[in-house]
């Protein structure tokens, strides 16, 4: 099979991959109130709420251990078994989270145990997302490796979205007080499907390239890449859990809308995305990556200040604002895949993708919607701070790398 065949084939299986990878690790976001009371009911609100932001930031602490463990697997040993082991290790705690008892029948277990599920779900998504990343842009060939790349964002958004749609069709054949009671477990079940995509990733003729430092050293010896991949990927950190934690769980707390409300706007949101994503993915091997990176993330945060600084109980208004919010965020994530995998030499480039995205999701990712939920208490103005800080770091970080598009890959 040729690069080319093999590429645009590794490309669907990937991209499958990555779908169901991120439905099962983004389920638990649309269902946050129903996690809320089963797991965290509390009299203290502030506090349930507190905690149950915890349970989806966990998952992104957990991130780093899983590129530490993963990255090397993939750059010394290939990455076919990386991904593979990856995928594994997602499926099955997020089907044990949809078996789990709830507070009401085992107590402090329950809340305890939902913890470490999610926490190898985290480790998972570390080792499996980033290698599958690196993989689609090195198949690629030297002028599409912006459209290739695009592969593992997008289907990662097709995943958040059939996540998100889960609950939407829930709807279609339970009441509310059954879906809180005991529907939700529904979705979480279905993860069982991921299992078979751990075997489609296809043996190629990759040669395996041995790190040959440290992960330490290596870190060291590429600083700067390292550095700017964190403040790029920092941004990306705030704005999608902001979009996709903070925004339905206060939308729904505050009683502006229901929740099957409040996951439309995310659907919409998604679903702009997941265009975007691909088709300005196509664009970047013609006009470059930084013009789409840049204005992404300029997008946002004019959004986002519309959005805090002017909230309105209106359905159509939150509609198009979390659309167009997608819109931009798009654009950024339509070929951040090539930026990185192209900042980075082949025998440390798995690891230190891996590593610099994970360390970004963890440090700003974990904290964004309970920083964000703190801010906005306050003030809905303070609630953009956090996105407006990570974008001007984003900004001056990808005027530091240099755009490596149309050239080989070091």
């Amino acid at each position: 099979m040729s690069k080319t065949n093999l590429g645009k084939y590794e490309s669907v299986t990937s991209a499958l991959g990555n779908v169901m990878e991120w439905y099962s690790f983004a389920l638990l976001m649309p269902f946050l109130p129903v996690i809320s009371e089963q797991f965290f009911p509390l009299k203290n609100v502030a506090c349930s709420k507190l905690l149950t932001f915890f349970v989806v930031s966990i998952g992104l602490f957990m991130r780093p251990l899983g590129a530490v463990v993963f990255g090397p697997i993939g750059d010394k040993f290939g990455r076919r078994r990386a991904i593979s082991l990856s995928v594994l290790l997602m499926a099955v705690p997020t089907v044990c989270i949809g078996i789990l008892p709830d507070y009401h029948h085992i107590g402090i277990a329950a809340p305890i145990l939902l913890v470490l599920l999610r926490s190898l779900q985290g480790i998972a998504l570390g080792g499996e997302y980033t290698t599958a990343m690196v993989h689609l842009v090195e198949l690629a060939p030297t002028n599409h490796r912006g459209f290739y790349g695009s592969w593992s964002d997008g289907g990662s958004q097709v995943g958040v979205l059939i996540g998100g749609q889960a609950l939407v069709l829930l709807y279609s054949f339970f009441s509310e007080p059954e879906i809180y009671s005991f529907a939700w477990r529904v979705p979480f079940l279905l993860a069982v499907l991921l299992v078979p995509f751990a075997f489609l990733v296809p043996e190629i003729d990759q040669k395996k390239t041995k790190p040959r430092e440290s992960i330490f050293k290596m870190l060291l010896a590429n600083s700067k890449e390292v550095v700017c991949t964190v403040a790029i990927t920092a941004f990306s950190a705030v704005g999608f859990y902001t979009l996709f934690t903070f925004l339905p769980y206060h939308l729904v707390s505050s009683n502006m809308f229901s929740l099957k409300e409040a996951t439309w706007f995310t659907v919409a949101s998604n679903a702009v995305m997941i265009v975007i994503i691909f088709g300005a993915g196509y664009l970047s091997d013609k006009y470059r990556r930084k013009p789409f990176l840049i204005s992404g993330v300029v997008g946002v945060l004019l959004v986002s200040l519309v959005m805090f600084m002017f909230p309105r109980a209106s359905f159509i208004y939150w509609l198009i604002l979390q659309s167009l919010y997608g819109f931009f965020i798009g654009f950024y994530y339509s070929c951040r895949a090539a930026f990185f995998a192209e900042a980075f030499p082949v025998q440390v480039r798995c690891t230190a993708v891996s590593v610099s995205l994970s360390v970004a999701q963890a440090i700003f990712g974990g904290l964004t919607p309970a920083v964000v939920s703190y801010c906005q208490a306050y003030s809905d103005i303070l609630a953009v701070v956090p996105i407006a800080l990570v974008s001007l770091m984003a900004i001056y970080a990808i005027l530091q790398l240099e755009d490596r598009t149309g050239k080989e890959l070091l």
